[in-house]
């Protein structure tokens, strides 16, 4: 039986400043825009490992792009070039108070005065990640292309934080406690793919599985997100409206990629097959596959996303190699048995901000003997007269 797990995980990121009043008598503040966290999941694959706790390792860097509106003028949905911020780009010091460890050049202040301009941010995560283009903003607040990189070890966990806008000195959307600073939340483009493996339970004592070789192929890798972003419907101040991402243009490359599936993070080759047990392999970070969201296309269509695995059976000597494509729409089953109850096609779609694990069985169907034994002919008779 295979089986799935599907997982929604979303981070959270805050603005934060510090206040500067140069003498008791100025009425000119300077607030810096500093930048501080709120993560309550681990968000970030960069490398060959992911965060670790609830925040970004040390020196990892988003950038922010920042609109500033005269006051009582809000953010419009294709607010054009972020000439505030285009971009600023925050190295993480893990300061998860004040932010005010956290670097970025030039430093940026907040508007003052009687009606001073509104401000409005958004950001991506992470600066210069692999496979990321910077966005343009002619439409919506950021068009990105993206191409996923050729080994899951690679990959990085592309995320894009919803609009924070029309915010003021003291009227953010970090509430009274905190009035200069801004709080982010960043939500995964990407979807999060990962693989195990074991041998069925009923295989005999004395036969031995061993995976040779899994991959992935005709899995699309390219594309174009688009961030749209729709005002409140009675704008105001930190009347924060509504942001909303979509791909398009998915594509298999044109030397279409195999991925090599790793177990445990090892390689399964010829010369290093891995010996599967009834217990499903673990899996290590780097093993995680981060996709770009892609609709499964039919086996019998062009370009099917697939499974292609190879394993070996041994027993009493004897060693048989075996290859079967597993093709994720109309040919994964949930159930052996058709007629059997929670029978069902397993067609899952891979989307933005979903954690599918694909539980694969390998279980050689053993050789039975029975018999019977063919009646006699028909009987005849021979005659003899003897005198």
């Amino acid at each position: 039986m295979k089986k799935y797990l599907i997982l929604a995980a979303v981070a959270a990121f805050t603005f934060a400043s510090c206040a500067k009043v140069e003498t008791p008598a100025t009425v000119a503040e300077k607030h810096a825009i500093g930048f501080t966290n709120y993560a309550p999941k681990n968000i970030a694959k960069a490398g060959s490992s992911y965060v670790s706790g609830n925040a970004f390792a040390t020196d990892a860097q988003f950038a922010v792009y920042g609109w500033s509106t005269a006051y009582g003028n809000f953010l419009g949905v294709n607010p054009g070039t972020p000439a505030f911020m285009n971009p600023a780009v925050v190295t993480w010091k893990n300061d998860v108070t004040t932010g005010e460890n956290n670097t970025y050049s030039p430093i940026r202040y907040w508007p003052s005065g009687d009606e001073p301009d509104n401000l409005s941010f958004t950001a991506y995560y992470p600066y210069g990640g692999a496979g990321i283009t910077a966005p343009t903003f002619s439409t919506g607040v950021g068009t990105y292309a993206f191409e996923a990189q050729s080994a899951a070890a690679n990959m990085v966990d592309f995320c894009v934080a919803d609009v924070v806008n029309d915010q003021v000195y003291e009227h953010t959307n970090a509430g009274a406690s905190y009035p200069q600073t801004v709080k982010f939340t960043f939500k995964h483009q990407l979807a999060k793919i990962q693989f195990k493996f074991k041998k069925a339970a009923d295989v005999d004592a004395n036969t031995t599985i061993k995976l040779v070789e899994a991959k992935l192929i005709n899995v699309k890798t390219s594309g174009t997100l688009t961030a749209t972003y729709a005002q409140n419907s009675t704008p105001a101040v930190n009347a924060l409206g509504t942001t909303t991402t979509a791909w398009s243009g998915q594509a298999v490359a044109a030397t279409p990629v195999e991925y090599e599936v790793f177990v445990n993070g090892s390689d399964p080759s010829t010369s290093n097959k891995i010996e599967l047990s009834t217990t499903l392999t673990s899996v290590v970070d780097g093993d995680l596959f981060l996709m770009i969201p892609q609709a499964m296309v039919d086996k019998a269509g062009t370009n099917p996303q697939a499974l292609v695995i190879t394993w070996e059976v041994i027993t009493g000597g004897v060693t048989t190699t075996n290859t079967k494509t597993l093709y994720f729409k109309n040919d994964l089953k949930n159930g052996d048995d058709p007629s059997a109850t929670g029978y069902a096609a397993l067609e899952i779609d891979w989307a933005k901000n979903n954690f599918i694990t694909y539980n694969i069985t390998i279980g050689p169907k053993p050789i039975w003997f029975t018999a019977e034994v063919a009646a006699w002919d028909a009987e005849q008779n021979g005659y003899f007269n003897v005198n």
